[in-house]
């Protein structure tokens, strides 16, 4: 009762100080509809280079070449892996998308006049953005490939005997058929004379009113099977921008909790607060706990504000009972980076700065102002050193990222590490220092 009664009154202390009070349960809503507003429909990858799977099924030359031609794009990073592997890690958002070469590509691949085999795009829902454009450079890739083609005619000779038997042997009375047969006589001459090259890359140029399709691409789902009719099935889709913003603006709610209350314990410190607690029938350890409650329904308070606000506006949660946990964890995680901040320094003003200091570097680094996808690479493979990637990772895994339990578990390990190192050490060193 003693420790509810100090966090009530640490909470009222907060909210009379009005400019702290607009940087905790304010500017968090603002940030929140600020990166919303900028994202547009879903953030750009310009940033960065874009981790895309590759699942070759053919293992041909031509799928191989396609292949090297999409590596030659400098915004794309392609990774080969199996199926299964592969859409996880895209689900999961590990990677923007996947790239799957059906059996048989190489056959009919780059062929004008034939049926081109159907390649197939799966990418993370909230990166339409970059689906498109990593549409755009499978088209060009293919279109190099028809280039090689046509740079290389003798390797079209075996298909084109092919057609040239299948009509011979063909029982069909069709007018069409002796002209077909004529017209490929006529194309696997002109591709035999060498020194005819350049007037089949001509006719290639100058053919009109011929069907050609220059690649056959299908999106594809990489969430699980299940009725595209069901309540879940329509949650697992991103439906607005403020699925992907919202969870940012948590993070800078909580920060500003993690700043304001480690300040405030040297603030009261200064002011003489804490000698009149001590002097009460209250042991240190009461007074840090009351300390770290106040803290930790602060920042429960400040995701539950943007939960309501976010969904008002759109934002949908795959699961609420996963999002609670989701805050309650973070929150944990920050009352101990809290506390470890409280010892960084004797005044107000120096823990203030120290502690925002801090703060800026775990946002930027973590995601906070910037996605973490869309970060260099080499600032990408430390995110996860930051609490804040670890914060909004669990925080989107129950708003759109479509978490399991089991995938839930990491983040939460992480996080509640963090907070009782965090707890630990802050509580030694303040009960040292105020003897």
């Amino acid at each position: 009762m003693q420790i509810v009664t100090l966090a009530i009154k640490d909470l009222r202390l907060m909210l009379r100080d009005k400019i702290g009070a607009f940087f905790i349960l304010v500017f968090p809503v603002l940030m929140g509809v600020f990166f919303g507003l900028v994202m547009g429909g879903t953030p750009s990858s310009s940033r960065g280079k874009m981790k895309v799977a590759v699942v070759d099924h053919d293992q041909s030359e031509w799928s191989q070449r396609l292949i090297a031609e999409l590596a030659k794009n400098d915004g794309l990073l392609l990774e080969t892996d199996e199926w299964e592997s592969a859409r996880n890690s895209v689900r999961l958002g590990q990677r923007v998308g996947l790239i799957a070469i059906p059996r048989g590509f190489g056959e009919t691949a780059a062929i004008l006049w034939e049926e081109q085999p159907e390649i197939q795009l799966g990418f993370d829902p909230s990166r339409r953005t970059e689906a498109a454009m990593l549409e755009g450079m499978l088209m060009q890739a293919s279109g190099a490939l028809i280039a090689e083609r046509l740079r290389q005619p003798t390797q079209l000779l075996p298909r084109l005997d092919e057609l040239r038997r299948g009509l011979s042997e063909s029982t069909r009375q069709d007018p069409v058929t002796p002209i077909l047969s004529e017209l490929l006589d006529q194309v696997a001459d002109v591709i035999d004379s060498a020194d005819q090259l350049q007037r089949v890359e001509g006719a290639a140029e100058n053919q009109g009113g011929i069907q050609m399709q220059f690649a056959n691409i299908k999106n594809i789902d990489i969430s699980e099977h299940e009725d595209p009719g069901s309540v879940r099935a329509q949650l697992k889709k991103i439906r607005s921008r403020w699925d992907i913003s919202f969870p940012q603006g948590m993070i800078w709610g909580i920060l500003g909790c993690a700043a304001g209350f480690a300040s405030s314990i040297a603030r009261e410190d200064a002011r003489g607060t804490l000698v009149r607690l001590r002097a009460a029938p209250l042991t240190k350890l009461h007074i840090l706990l009351g300390k770290a409650l106040a803290c930790l329904i602060a920042c429960c308070l400040v995701i539950a504000l943007l939960t309501i606000i976010g969904t008002a506006l759109g934002m949908r949660s795959d699961d609420y009972a996963k999002l609670f946990v989701s805050a309650l964890v973070v929150s944990i995680a920050f009352v101990g980076i809290m506390m470890t901040m409280s010892v960084l320094g004797k005044t107000e003003e120096s823990v203030n700065g120290s502690g925002w200091a801090i703060n800026m570097v775990m946002a930027m680094l973590g995601g906070g102002m910037v996605p973490a996808m869309f970060l260099p690479q080499f600032l990408q493979s430390v995110s996860g050193y930051s609490p804040v990637f670890w914060a909004i990772r669990l925080i989107e895994g129950a708003i759109w990222r479509q978490f399991g339990w089991h995938e839930m578990l990491l983040p939460i390990a992480v996080l509640l590490m963090i907070g009782l190192l965090g707890m630990v050490l802050g509580t030694l060193v303040l009960m040292r220092r105020y003897k």
